[in-house]
């Protein structure tokens, strides 16, 4: 039995001494680097072309607008820090024998009177559509916005040209994009 006892002893003291022996750190501690994120490259917009046909004074004409990004532009910038490329709009309207009435590229620039210099660093045009033939003259909306496509801000424009090519532009101030009610503001460019 003494033996029995002295092997338990010893198989405790064993345990005891494995137990509290500390394992020693290492005095140099490794960290790792942090990895900076590489800029993204400007974010160019989707290239679209649109054409129809539109019933106008008397003879069916042919409107074309075709939207390309500009990378001679000066970058947008938007709040979160993505870059993006401005575009250019160019609209021709056509004449039933073929020959150009109306031909002009439009820019962002042309539309910064009515959306102010703080929200044109940040905004893009967006885009030109034909919204109808009224009288004497074409209608055409257009927007310039954020340009992230997950983005709803923009500010809504109206473009008119003239039976004699003459363009105003003016801010579209109707509630209901589909409303008939003219209530612009109205300035000639």
């Amino acid at each position: 039995m003494k033996l029995t006892h002295t092997l338990i002893f010893m198989a405790l003291m064993s345990v005891a001494a494995v137990s509290c022996s500390e394992k020693k750190q290492p005095s140099n501690i490794i960290a790792h680097k942090p990895v900076k994120k590489a800029p993204s490259a400007p974010v160019k917009m989707q290239n679209s072309d649109y054409e129809d046909a539109v019933s106008w004074i008397g003879s069916s004409y042919n409107v074309k607008i075709s939207r390309r990004s500009d990378t001679g532009l000066p970058l947008i910038v938007d709040d979160s820090g993505n870059k993006y490329y401005d575009n250019v709009i160019t609209l021709s309207v056509v004449r039933p024998d073929g020959s150009e009435f109306f031909n002009r590229k439009f820019t962002k620039s042309d539309f910064s009177s009515y959306i102010g210099e703080e929200y044109a660093k940040k905004s893009a045009l967006l885009g030109i559509v034909l919204e109808k033939a009224d009288g004497d003259n074409l209608k055409f909306a257009a927007s310039v916005g954020a340009p992230d496509v997950l983005s709803d801000d923009y500010v809504p424009l109206i473009i008119t040209i003239s039976r004699t090519g003459g363009v105003s532009i003016q801010k579209d101030l109707r509630i209901d994009s589909n409303s008939d009610q003219p209530d612009y503001e109205d300035e000639g460019v």
